[in-house]
């Protein structure tokens, strides 16, 4: 069986990462450039709920001389005057300055002291009232303050982010949270942005997962969210080391996207999270519903997902679309008429494959075949590849992304770069819930990682650039 012949359309320019291309086969306008949640949902958006028992109290909703949650007027009781409208810069890469490589921002946050309880009791709980039919187990609060340099908002808003059912109770844990500046006013951003994440996944004892993951996804020309590092002070002292994440919301489409005007689903639960109140699923049940290639291919970019798909392969990532996990989101782009995927959440690649041979994530998973024990699916997936074209241009992507994407001295260059830049507030870092030694150990695991990533494909690789076969289940014949 033939492999697709590779083929390379450049998009954008080289980024403090290294320079990336768009695989395409078609003209410049089809070439894939630089892109848990997006959003918030309406009860996230209403800042709050009535508590069930055993809830701290929180200030009343006008005690603003306390820093509890604000008024409109603010914490002194004027109307603050609207910040002035400013453009503000992007990196090389094509990202929002506040995610350059070479920035590592500090991020002031105050919050009042029952707030504070009140998050951290969420924190806790979080696991046992997830499945509470209508109740948000992660409700915005106002924080008091968000600090930035010289830039200051007293209206903004935070709340948990993460899954609860994977929350430890502190102090075995460390928290994660979303800042929202458009809970309390509508107009609200910060450097033009709308909401901020703050990931610290347990297992990603490193730093690196989601960064290094998101950075490839844009090396290939995939439109991923950016992502770099910040340090997190709250009341005066420092919380610890966070990934710094773009959200994939509005804002972030009319970055990357020709028309950010489209219906972005969330997969988890098929959630719309734009256009809410005049998005219908008509569309999105079409696809859905498709029983052919041919059926799939009227609603669903299938080289696009191919690409994910196969960048998704090559990493590996555990949680998201290749795998059957539920991170990531579908964008019905009107430029193109198709939906799109876009990767989110991606702290399950790289050495999170480390279970043997017979492990549930082994060393080695194969990039067509392997498929996570408790995968919710993967249709669209399986569909595309019962065609014999798409089974050759998927084997292609990864060809090309191994050998022009995940190159190990480039990968390792990286990670040493990224590494000590973050180093030192690493070990300052008294709330992550690993020590030291075992954060020196992560690291080196992921280096090893990449590197035998990189030989396992390359071998996997030869069977088919040697003329083998499909044999019918996704494996290579001689």
């Amino acid at each position: 069986m033939a492999v697709a012949n590779r083929r390379l359309l450049v998009v954008a320019c080289c980024g403090a990462v290294g320079c990336y291309t768009g695989l395409s086969d078609g003209p410049a306008d089809s070439a894939y450039m630089t892109g848990e949640e997006v959003g918030v949902d309406s009860a996230e958006d209403s800042g709050g709920q009535a508590p069930l028992p055993g809830r701290v109290p929180v200030p009343d909703a006008d005690d603003t001389t306390s820093g509890g949650e604000p008024s409109p007027a603010g914490e002194t009781g004027s109307i603050p005057e609207p910040p002035p409208e400013e453009t503000y810069p992007l990196d090389e890469e094509g990202c929002h300055i506040i995610y350059a490589q070479d920035v590592l921002p500090t991020f002031e946050l105050t919050i009042h002291p029952g707030i504070w309880e009140q998050l951290q009791y969420e924190w806790d709980t979080g696991h046992i009232y997830e499945d509470v039919e209508g109740y948000d187990v992660k409700p915005y609060h106002s924080l008091a303050e968000f600090r930035y340099e010289d830039t200051v908002i007293t209206n903004a808003s935070i709340r948990l982010r993460g899954n609860a059912e994977m929350w430890e109770p502190l102090p075995d844990d460390k928290m994660q949270f979303q800042i929202g500046f458009h809970v309390q006013d509508p107009e609200g951003s910060f450097m033009g942005l709308r909401r901020m994440a703050l990931d610290a996944a347990t297992g990603n004892k490193h730093f690196l997962r989601d960064r290094l993951a998101l950075a490839v996804m844009r090396r290939v020309g995939l439109r991923a969210p950016c992502a770099n590092h910040a340090r997190l002070m709250i009341n005066g002292e420092y919380y610890g080391l966070f990934t710094n994440m773009e959200k994939i919301d509005e804002i972030f489409l009319e970055r990357t996207m020709e028309d950010p005007t489209g219906d972005l689903w969330k997969r988890a639960k098929w959630e719309i999270k734009t256009n809410e109140g005049i998005a219908t699923s008509e569309r999105l049940d079409a696809m859905i519903g498709a029983d052919t290639t041919e059926a799939l291919g009227e609603y669903l970019d299938i080289e696009q997902a191919l690409l994910l798909w196969a960048t998704e392969a090559v990493i590996p990532n555990s949680d998201g679309f290749w795998a059957g996990g539920l991170n990531g989101y579908y964008y019905d782009d009107p430029h193109r008429g198709k939906f799109m995927l876009l990767p989110w959440d991606l702290d399950g690649s790289f050495e999170r494959f480390n279970g043997g041979s017979g492990g549930a994530f082994p060393d080695y998973p194969d990039p067509i075949t392997w498929e996570r024990a408790t995968s919710h699916g993967r249709p669209f997936y399986d569909l595309a590849l019962e065609d014999p074209e798409y089974f050759d241009l998927y084997i292609g992507f990864i060809d090309q992304i191994t050998h022009e994407h995940y190159q190990p001295a480039e990968m390792l260059a990286t990670i040493d770069e990224w590494s000590a830049q973050i180093e030192q507030a690493v070990l300052e870092d008294t709330h992550k819930p690993w020590d030291d030694d075992r954060y020196y150990e992560d690291r080196e695991a992921l280096r090893e990682f990449v590197v035998n990533r990189y030989e396992f494909i390359e071998a996997w690789l030869e069977c088919w650039q040697d003329g083998g076969e499909n044999d019918t289940s996704g494996h290579c014949e001689d």
